[in-house]
């Protein structure tokens, strides 16, 4: 529930483990969505599984994630351009690549091993991590053409539905999206859906109050109740009650991967 806008994820792990690029070899394939097809510009979703005792476990964990990135809009929109890849990695490798550390969000990724998947991959990315074991899943307030980090504890959520909906939300944050809670923990109001004030907010997104009256100023944002948000609830407000995002942040996002797609 969680996102700072820092880079936090290239943090150096430092003695032996720079000693060797490819210590443990691992492996990262694309993940088959039926209705993928070509795009000359794609968005990599990379998961990586930790913490799982079967390979099944994991896989029946990708095919809920998967199921509710193509449902839910505007991502279902862009099949052709995001591609899901999965990265296989040994208990011994876990150890390796990542680290606890003391200080949000309680993770640190080995920078080579970053790197790497950016080769593979052919640019930035979405690293997501899902820790089986984990109650803590936060992500970095990023945009669409940066690399960032998305974790999700998969032990915090009580259903397969709460799962799903709390990757979404995640995963809102890696491409622009703040928090649209006023008791969570306090952040900075920013665009495009957290405005500081209702002139702010009317700015950014007036024209779209009208629309089915669902989109207004209402109070309550990045844990200040004198912020403004588009809507009642959102994925990025109760992801255990709201199912999708809003009209507000669903053309941001639209418009945020359209654009990168189609730029050369």
């Amino acid at each position: 529930m969680k996102a700072r806008n820092v880079r936090f994820f290239l943090v150096p792990l430092l003695c032996l483990f720079f000693c060797c690029n490819f210590c443990f070899p691992y492996t990262i394939d694309t993940y088959p969505n039926p209705n993928s097809g070509y795009s000359a510009k794609k968005i990599p979703l990379v998961f990586v599984f930790i913490n799982y005792t079967n390979e099944q476990s994991h896989l029946t964990d990708l095919f809920i994630l998967n199921k509710k990135l193509m449902t839910t809009s505007p991502f279902g929109e862009f099949l052709k351009g995001i591609v899901v890849y999965k990265i296989d990695i040994s208990q011994e490798e876990e150890k390796i690549f990542f680290k606890k550390t003391q200080n949000f969000p309680y993770v640190s990724v080995r920078t080579d091993f970053l790197e790497d998947i950016a080769s593979d991959v052919n640019g930035a990315y979405k690293l997501v991590i899902i820790n089986s074991l984990g109650s803590l899943s936060c992500a970095e307030l990023s945009l669409v053409d940066k690399i960032s980090l998305v974790i999700v504890g998969r032990n915090r959520y009580k259903n397969e539905e709460d799962f799903a909906r709390g990757f979404m939300h995640e995963l809102g944050h890696s491409f622009g999206l703040r928090d649209e809670c006023s008791s969570c923990k306090q952040g900075q109001a920013g665009f495009p859906n957290c405005a500081s004030n209702e002139k702010e907010a009317e700015r950014w997104w007036g024209r779209q109050v009208t629309e089915r009256g669902r989109v207004g100023y209402f109070r309550g944002c990045c844990g200040r109740k004198d912020y403004v948000r588009p809507t009642i609830a959102s994925l990025m407000n109760d992801p255990n009650k709201a199912k999708d995002f809003g009209p507000v942040n669903e053309k941001y996002l639209r418009d945020s991967i359209t654009n990168f797609l189609a730029s050369q």
